[in-house]
């Protein structure tokens, strides 16, 4: 049948229709405003001004829009038949529906009144009415349907036209050959949607209009009919029509029915409703594998893992025998809770009862060794296996790849696509995953192919993983080229792809540009976007984007997640904000404040050296029930170490493994020894890195070979520096150190074999850099620069402080910069990178606002002494981050106390 005509009515049925009825007369077989011979039944459009309840009855005032006459398949217009207005508007819907279903061998009536495709656009279901009805009535606005008869319809067919919902959908040669009984079209209707999904029938369907059509059959419905409800039920997640069909069932004498009541229990069990399911469960007449298996199925998927496995315990106690479904469902739940013991025991369960040569049971058991970690004794199953199918092989590929075996994963698919197999959607994004992740381009692009082949590079999984395996390859190019051929519009997980590739790359600003095209281009961010988003802007960092990030969180209404709140908690700790960042922890919902978030804040009073604060946090963190992990143990150590708490630092250590059980690493170690040498302990210092466990590394080595520079210990500093040297030929720390503490002493001729062998093996200190943020800007300096456009207003700026401060007694410290000829360079101490960047800030950045300045190396003496001056004299608040702590000068004094 061709497709019904759509077209408005909007003029011809109101205006015309108003004039005629005050006329008083209408013409027999006429439409108001012009004759029905010019149009054929059909589907017609007027604008929705009222709506209507089940029953036709007018029960509010619509948005009265108008159409020009164009073809709209989702407008907020009103949906109906060819048939006189009047009679559209004020007929009792299921009226006419009692009055079809009288004739059930010609036709029938269903109405879907009132359902929603989206939140704005309202359809009702067609009214099905025959040419001839239209045709014999005797008038357009006072029709009454004549009784149908066998003899006035040429062929029943017509009677029929189309159900509708939403799409039109034949199903009338399945009831004029007797195959559909007109009781179960709700049910038939479903299944019959063509290129439809069950998700999107839910969206179109309404649960009490469903039960109303339901309920109004002519005869009483038989089992069947309930059982295909309840799985229309199911399938549309609606509880409450579950429960209507459940109480009709009751009604009309299934209540006790075995297998009825069963499938009511598996309703709602699948409905998330495991209370109601338990009661029907208790009141079934008698039990068996089948209604087990539901109860057991609805615990598991309801999320009550621990549930499950006890009500399968409990079933085997009553003599039932588990089958292959009821094994599947378990092992399912021992993979989920990571329950190796148990699944261990099912295994040997399923062996004993010979039931490993069921698929489902195999592969159940090959997915909960793999979800557990357990990758050896999967290989061991899955090479055992005589019945392995593509879903044998998806979990062991799978399983390989979450437990960090990629080659492995790799090797096993392409095994799989020489047993002629061929890898679906799901397959070629682990392997594309697995690809990535060994960093190897070749393979990378042989798959990339592949997957172009067999259809799957435009599916938003595979190219999403595509998009993925360049970033980890470091081709930004590539990427950036498969995100552009991606079908619009682009995921929200196509784009977090692109935006955690330049974050964990360091690509930060670039970061931040993404994150603008997606704001751009209208799409969701989800907690990832800003979970990612807000680690780059506390590594740039950038104060002011992290606040409109956080800002525009609040304003979208989103939830604050675990994740998220750690991630504002780190990037408000990284720009110096503590106060706002534990104003946001404070907000946060108890159940939230995970191991993850307090570490951040843990870590937020580390940085900036309250040490006191740390150790105080720390233990109300173990009060209320958290377990300190190693990186809560580092961040208590750091700020024990940057404050000089020796003995409380030691004491942390000790109990770090006498308490928790934690095995120290490199960095707890090399805290330690930091702990030692800023306190002047370097005897100490190095007796404990002899004493070590572990071979000493660099790391390790490292902060004695400073502490030695600050106590100009320089024996033990060339000590130090051979152990470096001997590590790695070209630590340029050690290098630059030892130059720098034979010049303090006047031996030259060190100081140039120092640097000759730095020459000759082409290592270069790295340039002192501070930056920053002036109105979504970064500015950066470097010594003695005069790259930047106001750098004429900087120097003199800052020639006009340094005067100003040497006269309450500031002398700039130049034992650092001596010359190979002993004079000193007093000036070039004056322009260092900090500086500059300060004097910039005096200009740019309004009074009573902080400045903010960020370096990528230890502050010298110098400076910080410089910028206790300027605090004191300009009443600004200074903060700076450089590599190892902050610093936050208030009023001449420093929060770290001189001690860093």
């Amino acid at each position: 049948m061709s497709t019904l005509p759509v077209r408005t009515l909007e003029r011809r049925l109101q205006t015309s229709s108003v004039q005629q009825r005050k006329a008083g007369r209408h013409s027999s077989g006429t439409m108001p405003g012009g004759s029905t011979e010019n149009l054929e039944p059909g589907i017609y459009l007027h604008p929705s001004n009222e709506d209507w309840d089940l029953d036709g009855n007018v029960t509010g005032t619509g948005s009265g829009n108008e159409t020009d006459g164009k073809k709209i398949e989702r407008s907020d217009f009103r949906i109906v038949t060819l048939i006189p207005f009047s009679f559209a508007q004020n007929i009792s819907m299921t009226s006419l529906s009692q009055h079809f279903f009288h004739y059930p061998s010609h036709g029938f009536f269903s109405t879907y009144s009132n359902t929603r495709i989206d939140r704005k656009r309202q359809v009702t279901s067609a009214l099905a009415i025959t040419r001839e009805s239209l045709r014999n009535s005797s008038s357009w606005l006072e029709f009454e349907p004549p009784p149908l008869t066998t003899s006035s319809i040429e062929h029943p067919k017509q009677c029929f036209q189309h159900l509708l919902i939403g799409n039109e959908v034949p199903m009338f040669d399945k009831m004029l050959e007797g195959t559909l009984d007109p009781k179960n079209h709700l049910v038939d209707a479903y299944d019959n949607i063509p290129g439809r999904s069950k998700v999107e029938v839910s969206g179109s369907v309404s649960s009490s209009v469903v039960f109303s059509d339901f309920r109004c059959m002519e005869t009483v419905p038989d089992r069947s009919s309930v059982l295909r409800a309840l799985s229309v039920a199911v399938s549309l997640q609606k509880l409450d029509l579950g429960r209507k069909i459940h109480a009709l069932a009751i009604k009309i004498g299934y209540g006790d029915d075995t297998f009825v009541a069963t499938n009511v229990m598996s309703m709602y069990s699948k409905c998330k409703d495991t209370s109601s399911a338990c009661k029907v469960f208790n009141q079934l007449p008698a039990i068996d594998i089948v209604s087990c298996n539901a109860l057991i199925s609805g615990y598991a998927n309801s999320g009550l893992s621990d549930q499950a496995l006890t009500s399968f315990v409990q079933i085997q106690l009553t003599g039932i025998r588990p089958n292959a479904y009821s094994f599947s469902i378990v092992l399912g739940v021992c993979g989920t809770l990571a329950a190796t013991e148990e699944g261990k025991q099912l295994h040997a369960y399923v062996i004993k009862v010979q039931c490993l040569h069921e698929s489902a049971v195999g592969n159940a058991l090959l997915t909960m060794y793999c979800k557990c970690g357990m990758i050896d004794e999967a290989q061991i199953l899955f090479d055992r296996l005589s019945n392995r199918n593509f879903i044998s092989w998806t979990a062991i590929i799978t399983g390989l790849y979450h437990s960090g075996f990629f080659e492995k994963a790799l090797k096993q698919f392409n095994y799989m696509r020489q047993c002629e197999l061929k890898p679906s959607e799901y397959t070629y994004a682990v392997a594309l995953a697995c690809s990535g992740n060994i960093k190897f381009p070749g393979s990378g692009t042989a798959l990339h192919a592949m997957a172009t082949k067999s259809g799957f590079a435009s599916n938003v999984f595979v190219a999403t993983s595509i998009l993925n395996m360049y970033m980890n390859y470091e081709e930004m190019g590539d990427a950036e080229k498969k995100f552009i051929e991606m079908e619009n519009p682009k995921s929200t997980a196509s784009w977090n792809a692109l935006l955690t590739g330049y974050v964990f790359h360091g690509h930060n600003l670039k970061a931040m540009e993404v994150f603008n095209r997606m704001a751009e281009n209208s799409v969701t961010f989800d907690q990832f976007t800003y979970s990612i988003i807000l680690k780059a802007c506390s590594v740039l960092p950038s104060l002011t984007s992290g606040k409109q990030i956080h800002s525009c969180l609040i304003k979208s209404g989103g939830k604050l997640s675990k994740h998220v709140g750690s991630s504002i908690i780190e990037m408000y700790a990284k720009c110096g904000e503590l106060t706002e960042a534990v104003m946001v922890f404070d907000c946060m919902p108890r159940h939230l404040r995970d191991l993850v978030v307090w570490n951040s804040l843990i870590k937020a009073h580390s940085v900036i050296g309250l040490a006191d604060k740390t150790i105080l946090l720390f233990a109300k963190m173990i009060e209320e029930g958290m377990k300190p992990t190693s990186a809560t143990f580092l961040a208590v150590l750091t700020a024990c170490s940057h404050s000089g708490l020796v003995q409380q630092g030691q004491e942390l250590f000790e109990s770090m493994v006498r308490d928790y059980g934690l095995m120290p690493e490199e960095k707890h170690y090399s805290c330690i020894v930091d702990l030692l040498g800023r306190s002047g302990r370097l005897e100490e210092a190095r007796n404990f890195i002899c004493g070590l466990p572990i071979k000493p590394t660099t790391s390790i080595w490292r902060p004695l070979l400073a502490a030695c520079q600050s106590y100009s210990n320089l024996p033990l500093a060339e000590y130090v520096a051979q152990r470096i040297l001997e590590i790695d030929p070209l630590e340029v720390t050690a290098y630059i150190t030892l130059s720098n503490m034979y010049a303090e002493v006047g031996r030259w001729r060190d100081v140039e074999k120092q640097r000759k062998s730095m020459k000759l093996k082409g290592l270069k200190k790295e340039p002192g850099c501070s930056w920053m943020e002036v109105n979504h800007k970064v500015h950066k300096f470097f010594s003695r620069d005069r790259t930047h456009s106001e750098t004429q207003k900087i120097y003199e700026k800052l020639e006009e402080l340094v005067c100003q401060i040497k006269e309450n007694g500031y002398s700039p410290e130049s034992k650092l910069v001596l010359s190979h000829r002993g004079d000193r360079d007093k000036g070039h101490v004056i322009y260092h990178s900090e500086k500059l960047a300060f004097s910039f800030g005096l200009i740019c950045v309004p009074d009573g606002t902080p400045i903010r300045i960020f370096k990528n190396l230890r502050i010298c003496g110098d400076c910080h002494m410089f910028m206790k001056f300027m605090s004191g004299i300009t009443h600004r608040t200074i903060v700076i981050r450089d590599n190892f702590r902050f610093h936050i000068f208030k009023e001449g004094h420093c929060s770290c106390d001189d001690h860093w």
